[in-house]
Formats: structure tokens, C-alpha cells, sequence
């Protein structure tokens, strides 16, 4: 018997020692420190019960006896420690009872190593042989059974806390804290078992095995789900103080968390079919945890789905439509949990709603892009929209209003803004929505008819000198009249606007030395 002991107190001691390196490894992390001491204690609970063994004498006996009641008092109070830590518990009360408690177990070690003096802790003390073995039969006094019930007290307020922290803990982290709260679960029932059923059997069950089971399940979660770096992920408490959309994701990528508003992002996305009345009612109602069709609506979106897939920490930027067919951006934050063994726990999407801010940025370039007097663009932005054209083919054109000096020398110049302003009407009510017009100079204009070939140019010109005409009728005596050079068929972007505008000016050069009021096109050659 004494060797069946001996042995699980070995194997007990090579797992506790594992323990203590693998707490070391993690004690400055959020509950390694209170690990850590747990996992110590242990250890010279074990030492000091395994070299009990081997001792003869009374004195030595009850020495031994004494040094591990140190483990024993203090275990308790160290997973209570760890527990705190772990659940981020801000309890003010829980912070005096761990003093206080930890006050309690240190007078009861003086108490208990001092108990020949006064009898406080133990009424006897017995040196019989048990099975062929000298040991101590101890029998506690009320205080004594007082200090043993504060171990039990200990333990069954950590397993509470766990207990609450498992009903409001994100579903991403239930199962770290399930196989905590199972330990300590077992723990408490043995030890109960240990004192009251098994009395006199510590031969057979050493007590420090009962304190290594909740440390084992412990240990485990630290390689399966790596909690003491990332414990719990995202927590509710986290997720939902914030205003962003936050998205907890498995290392499958799929959805298995998400905060109230990403919960409104999501719904907004998916269920755009719902009719407006009924999606609030029907988004309180639903299942709480299908976050598959969320799931399927991340996967659809090519950006984001890349980031996932590409394990990077990083901001991406997505445009959807709501259901008035209006852009939406979003940025999306990517944060992957990566432990330093490079296990993958999943990611964290943090969803943010850019739109006013992507569209005031929007306004301010466009200003910066836009004569402010006639609100077309100005010659510096029209040459880069121009460069930066997707491959199509293209018309260009320069347009000048035909002796423009001429006018402001006569009427002035606020009447040459007018008429300016009303050239620029007429021309923006002849051209399509993706076309560009800009102010290269003061009464010279440029043009560019994006996927349009020669005679559908012709056509537009037509109308252009049409609505001139129109515009501009009753500000001057005499009549408005324009000059256009064109060139067509042109492919953008391989011909630059410098290329374009050489050609287009020397067609609107041939139009003003032909008398002015004319249309000449460029050679038709491509670029």
C-alpha cells in the first residue's frame, strides 16, 4: 500500500511540476500570478506528504503533518485568487473575504503549529499502526473543524462565481470557463468525500491529488483554448460597451459572437427583404446564436473574407447598399488571437460605419477639385480624372467662346462671368452623367465623352451649339458663339491629356482660323 502511495505522489509531484513551469511561463499574464502560487503550494504539499512517508518518528510525523496544512489552508485561497482574476471580478466585498480569509488560514497554520501549547486545533494526536505503517490519527476540535470548513467555504465560492460567469459569459468563452468550473466542481465534492467518507484513508487517496484535479483541467484549457492570453475572448462586458459592431469569429471563420451593434449591422445586411415594421420584433425573436446567415454574408464580402483567410492584423474598407440603394462604408478592423505556440483561436471583426465621414471627405475633395465660380472641375483635377479613366473609348474636345475679350471689354466683366456661366449650363445639359467637363482657362473649356464613338459625338455637338444659342440669347446684343476642336476615338487611358489636348487644340485652332463659330475634328487616328 505504502508504494501504491508513493507512486501517485511521484506522478502527482512530475504533474505538479509541469504545472509550475507551465503557470511560470504565464504568471504575468491576467491569473497566472494566483496560478502560479496555486501550483507552488501544491508542490510542497506533495513534497512534504511524500517525505512524511519515510519518516519514523513522532516529531517528525507531526512536523510534516503540520508543513502541509500550509498547501492545504492556503490552495483554497489561491484558486479563489486565481478565479477573481480570471472572471475580472470588481466584487469589493470578495476583495475584504480574500483577506480576510487569508488572515483566518495564516492564524490557523500558527495555530495549528503551535496546537501543543493550548489545544486550540486538535484534541489528539495518535501514533497507531495502520496496516503495517506508523501514522498520525488526528482528531480536530471545534476550531479545528471551523478551519476545515473555511477550505470547503473557499472552494464553493469559486465554483459560484464561475457558475455566474458562465450564464453571461459570450458563448466563444463558456467552454474555457465549463472545464474550470468542472475541476473545481470535483475538487469540492471529493474533498467532502475525503473528510466525511474516507476518514483515516489518506494511505489509499493522498488529499493533495483532490487539489491537483481542478489544476489539470485548468492546464488543459490553457493549451486548448490558450485562456490565460485571451481569457474569455471578448467578453460581453467589452463587445457591448463599445458603439462599433464587434464579431467574435472561430478559427473556421464563422460568426459565433457578435455585440448589439453589430447585431443591427448584420440585420440591416441580411434582411433587407423583411418588411420595415416587422424587423425589430423579428430581430429580438430570433434564434440567439444562428449567426449562419451572418456568416454567409461576411463570406460574400471579397475584402473582408481575404483578411480573414489571410491571418493579418489590419483596417479594410467595404461599400454596401442600403435599401434605398444609398453607399454605405464601412471600415472593418481585423484582430487575430495567434498564441505564441501559434495556435489560431479565431478573430475579432470591429465593424465601423464610416459613411459620414468617407462622404464629408468626399465633399472637401470635391471642393478642392471644383471651380467654385462655375462648379465644374478645375483644370488640375479634370487632367487627373482624365489619366486615372477605366479603358474605354473616348471623345475629347476643347471648346472656347468666341471673342470673349472682346465681351468683357464691352459689358464688363460681371456680364462675362454671365455669359460663361451660361456656356457651361448649356454644355452640362448636353452631356451624360459620366462624362467630365473642366476650366482648362478663363473661356476655354475641355470635354470628355466617355464610350462614345464619332457620330453619337456629332450628335451631342449639335446639341451643344443648339442649347449655346439658347442659354445665352437674351444677355448680349449680338450673338454667343463657340469654337470646338475634337478628337475621337480614342482609348483611355493609353492616350494621356496632354496627348489628347495637343490635338484638340490644334482642331481648335483650324476652327478659329476657318472664322470662329466652328467645329473641326482632329485626324482620327488613335493614340
Amino acid at each position: 500500500m505504502k508504494q501504491t502511495v508513493l507512486i501517485i505522489n511521484i506522478a502527482t509531484i512530475l504533474v505538479t511540476l509541469f504545472l509550475v513551469f507551465v503557470s511560470y511561463r504565464h504568471r504575468s499574464e491576467k491569473g497566472g500570478l494566483p496560478f502560479l502560487c496555486s501550483m507552488a503550494l501544491l508542490l510542497l504539499w506533495v513534497a512534504g506528504s511524500t517525505i512524511s512517508m519515510f519518516t519514523q518518528s513522532y516529531e517528525e510525523k507531526v512536523f510534516w503533518r503540520n508543513f502541509i496544512q500550509i498547501g492545504m489552508a492556503f490552495i483554497p485561497l489561491a484558486n479563489l485568487w486565481f478565479v477573481i482574476e480570471y472572471t475580472e471580478n470588481k466584487n469589493r466585498f470578495l476583495k475584504y473575504l480574500v483577506w480576510l480569509a487569508a488572515f483566518l488560514s495564516l492564524a490557523g497554520i500558527v495555530l495549528t503549529f503551535t496546537n501543543p501549547s493550548h489545544d486550540l486545533i486538535r484534541k489528539s494526536v495518535e501514533f497507531v499502526e495502520i496496516n503495517g505503517q506508523w501514522d498520525l490519527v488526528v482528531e480536530l476540535t471545534f476550531l479545528g473543524n471551523m478551519f476545515v470548513l473555511l477550505r470547503f467555504a473557499l472552494m464553493f465560492a469559486s465554483i459560484v462565481i464561475l457558475m455566474l460567469f458562465q450564464i453571461r459569459i459570450v458563448k466563444s468563452g463558456q467552454k474555457q470557463v465549463f472545464y474550470i468550473l468542472i475541476g473545481f466542481t470535483l475538487a469540492l465534492v471529493l474533498l467532502i468525500v475525503k473528510n466525511y467518507l474516507m476518514t483515516g484513508y489518506e494511505e489509499v487517496f493522498p488529499m493533495s491529488v483532490i487539489f491537483l484535479i481542478p489544476n489539470l483541467f485548468i492546464a488543459y484549457s490553457v493549451y486548448r483554448y490558450d485562456f490565460l492570453t485571451i481569457a474569455p475572448l471578448a467578453k460581453d462586458w467589452i463587445i457591448n460597451s463599445l458603439p462599433d459592431g464587434i464579431a467574435v469569429l472561430s478559427a473556421a471563420g464563422e460568426i459565433v459572437e457578435v455585440n448589439q451593434s453589430a447585431e443591427r449591422f448584420f440585420w440591416q445586411m441580411t434582411e433587407k427583404e423583411a418588411p420595415p415594421g416587422h424587423k425589430k420584433s423579428a430581430l429580438q425573436n430570433r434564434n440567439r446564436y444562428d449567426y449562419s446567415g451572418y456568416t454567409a454574408f461576411l463570406r460574400a464580402q471579397p475584402l473582408w473574407q481575404k483578411a480573414l483567410i489571410e491571418r493579418k492584423n489590419g483596417t479594410v474598407e467595404i461599400e454596401l447598399e442600403n435599401d434605398s440603394g444609398d453607399s454605405l462604408y464601412y471600415e472593418i478592423d481585423q484582430h487575430h488571437f495567434i498564441s505564441d505556440r501559434n495556435h489560431y483561436s479565431g478573430s475579432v471583426s470591429v465593424i465601423r460605419n464610416v459613411t459620414n465621414f468617407r462622404l464629408e471627405k468626399l465633399m472637401l475633395k470635391r471642393q478642392a477639385e471644383m471651380d467654385r465660380h462655375i462648379q465644374i472641375l478645375n483644370k488640375h483635377a479634370y487632367i487627373d480624372y482624365v489619366n486615372a479613366a477605366s479603358s474605354v473609348q473616348a471623345a475629347f474636345m476643347v471648346i472656347d467662346i468666341d471673342k470673349f475679350k472682346a465681351v468683357n471689354d464691352r459689358y464688363g466683366h460681371p456680364v462675362g462671368d454671365v455669359v460663361i456661366l451660361k456656356v457651361v449650363e448649356a454644355i452640362k445639359q448636353c452631356i451624360r452623367k459620366d462624362d467630365l467637363i473642366g476650366r482648362i482657362g478663363g473661356d476655354e473649356f475641355s470635354l470628355t465623352l466617355m464610350d462614345c464613338g464619332k457620330k453619337r459625338t456629332q450628335a451631342i455637338i449639335q446639341h451643344i451649339l443648339m442649347m449655346v444659342q439658347k442659354e445665352t440669347a437674351d444677355i448680349l446684343e449680338e450673338r454667343v458663339t463657340i469654337s470646338i476642336g475634337v478628337v475621337t476615338n480614342q482609348k483611355l487611358p493609353d492616350c494621356s491629356f496632354a496627348t489628347l489636348y495637343q490635338k484638340a487644340d490644334e482642331a481648335l485652332y483650324g476652327a478659329k482660323k476657318a472664322g470662329r463659330n466652328q467645329v473641326v475634328f482632329y485626324d482620327d487616328q488613335p493614340c
